[in-house]
């Protein structure tokens, strides 16, 4: 619609701006009559825009045939100076926007920090080898051996065949242990010896191993003399469990009026 409507008023302006004049003789009197006759010449312009190319100016120059007079002749118009085109310049198109890109800096690279190394733990030394001496055996001390009982007869006097001994019986655990043996020096297995103990206050170092009848219910049995018993009185003797065991029952444990006496 802007280029039509810009033509229109052009054309207007240009064809007002004409006239003709025809003198018209009467007597002395010179009267002019202006005729004005408006022709009206619809002139098509099209101008072609192309966005960012640089504002074209157009420049339309028009053409106009004079009327022909419908009257007599007249004389030549002096011709006017015509004006200069009129130059229609096409506002240039308003400036695209300008968008301006900022590119961002890429972020600096992730700096991945080596891991650390491995602590090494070093092992302990190894403990010296000690070598360790075995301990020395236990010295043993041994009791020096009973004397052999005389051959010549038997026991004489008291507690002796012809004069036996009556009094309590009782069981000890017998010495197993070499670093502790027996008065006598030995040890033994009470569980399985027939052994006993004479009172401290009649037995004689060489009594050990001496044989001893003891009687009790009806039973007669015999064991040797290896040891001495600290807690019995003169009439009394202390048998392993074993010798015990072959007289009575262990539940017994102390047996009263007790016949015993010296081989």
């Amino acid at each position: 619609m802007a280029p039509i409507a810009k033509s229109i008023a052009l054309a207007g302006a240009l064809c007002a701006a004409l006239s003709s004049a025809a003198p018209v003789k009467r007597e002395n009197i010179v009267v002019w009559e202006t005729s004005t006759t408006v022709e009206w010449t619809t002139v098509d312009i099209t101008t072609t825009v192309y966005p960012p190319a640089a504002p074209t100016v157009h420049t339309s120059i028009v053409n106009l045939t004079p009327a022909v007079p419908t009257s007599q002749p007249q004389p030549e118009p002096t011709e006017e100076p015509e004006d200069p085109p009129k130059t229609t310049q096409t506002p240039p198109p308003p400036p695209k926007p300008t968008t301006t890109t900022t590119t961002a800096p890429p972020p600096p690279p992730k700096t991945t920090e080596a891991p650390p190394p491995p602590k090494t733990t070093e092992a302990p030394p190894p403990p010296p080898t000690t070598t360790q001496a075995p301990p020395p055996p236990p010295q043993t001390t041994r009791a020096p051996p009973p004397p052999a009982p005389t051959s010549g007869g038997g026991h004489t006097g008291s507690c002796s065949k012809d004069t036996p001994c009556k009094g309590q019986v009782t069981y000890y655990d017998t010495a197993t242990d070499p670093s502790a043996p027996s008065s006598c020096g030995w040890t033994n297995d009470g569980e399985s010896e027939a052994v006993l103990a004479l009172p401290v206050g009649l037995m004689k170092d060489s009594d050990c191993g001496r044989m001893v009848t003891v009687k009790y219910g009806g039973v007669t049995k015999q064991g040797k003399v290896v040891d001495k018993c600290m807690g019995c009185d003169s009439s009394s003797i202390d048998l392993s469990k074993h010798f015990f065991g072959e007289l009575a029952e262990m539940l017994e444990g102390r047996l009263h009026d007790v016949e015993w006496f010296m081989e």
